[in-house]
């Protein structure tokens, strides 16, 4: 896939660290400028969740004590803060509004017997260990600019017996993008230098000109500010008066695009969901 890098002078240089992001972080990057979703949010308490560090590794802990019926409105294991970005909020989605998540399956370890993935990740990752209601276990691993969500499945990973995590791939529905997440997931953990430059294709420039055109609009802006912002105030002196309008439709599509990703759009688009927000809310 072709990528390139972008203008990304003054405000625009803000939303350097997306371009890495994977379309499941994208998602809550949409929804949590949903102002249905913000107000939900604001009914949270921090009580809901317990928070510890494990006491084996450096990984912290989140389990649900109350049931979180607000955050599977949206498709959310629980409530994240909407203050914090892709990178920073503990966004986990059920796998019925994204399918495509990494899976694992954890089985009991014998005696001297390795894992391959903890040896791997834990020493160069942040982890964060989430367990639902109902003790669905979840993991969120970061690094290099990037989050990966993985389900897990079999034994559970905070029993007293240590397991061996293997990656698995449960159904063959969609078996190429599974795939697709997996070997995503394993670049984390792969040696070599970090891209210093962000580097953009043509869908996740799309992405973040939807997240900058919503922003603007948040703040009163009109469409000729937005796209001074996104192309610069001389190529809007330039083009917006044209009668061709290519610039006035191309911002047209973009907060038309974005609005509709923000308020449910990204349900089916982004994390492939089979329905959206509309029919999971009747």
């Amino acid at each position: 896939m072709k990528t390139y890098p972008l203008n990304s002078s003054g405000v625009l240089k803000r939303y350097d660290y997306l371009w890495p992001l994977s379309r499941d972080r994208w998602a809550w990057e949409y929804l949590r400028r949903n102002p249905k979703l913000r107000r939900d949010a604001e009914l949270r308490s921090d009580s809901e969740i317990s928070e510890r560090m494990a006491p084996c590794a450096p990984i912290r802990m989140l389990r649900s004590r109350v049931p979180q019926r607000l955050a599977e409105r949206w498709g959310l294991v629980f409530m994240p803060d909407p203050d914090l970005n892709g990178l920073e909020a503990d966004a986990v989605w059920n796998k019925h509004v994204y399918p495509d998540q990494v899976e694992i399956n954890c089985s009991p370890r014998a005696p001297g017997q390795n894992c391959d993935i903890w040896d791997r990740t834990v020493p160069i990752c942040d982890i964060t260990h989430v367990t639902d209601l109902q003790a669905r276990e979840f993991l969120l691993v970061r690094g290099k600019g990037c989050v990966v969500q993985v389900r897990c499945t079999g034994a559970s990973l905070i029993g007293l017996e240590p397991v061996k995590m293997k990656l698995t791939i449960s159904d063959l529905d969609d078996y190429e993008r599974k795939l697709k997440a997996q070997k995503a997931a394993l670049e984390l953990v792969e040696q070599g230098p970090v891209a210093e430059m962000p580097l953009w294709t043509k869908t996740t420039q799309i992405l973040r000109d939807g997240l900058v055109a919503l922003d603007c609009l948040e703040l009163g802006m009109s469409r000729r500010d937005i796209a001074a912002v996104l192309n610069g105030q001389e190529a809007v002196e330039a083009e917006w008066g044209l009668e061709t309008g290519t610039m006035k439709d191309a911002i047209r599509y973009i907060i038309r695009k974005a609005e509709g990703l923000r308020d449910g759009g990204y349900l089916v688009e982004l994390l492939g969901a089979e329905t959206g927000l509309d029919q999971r809310v009747a």
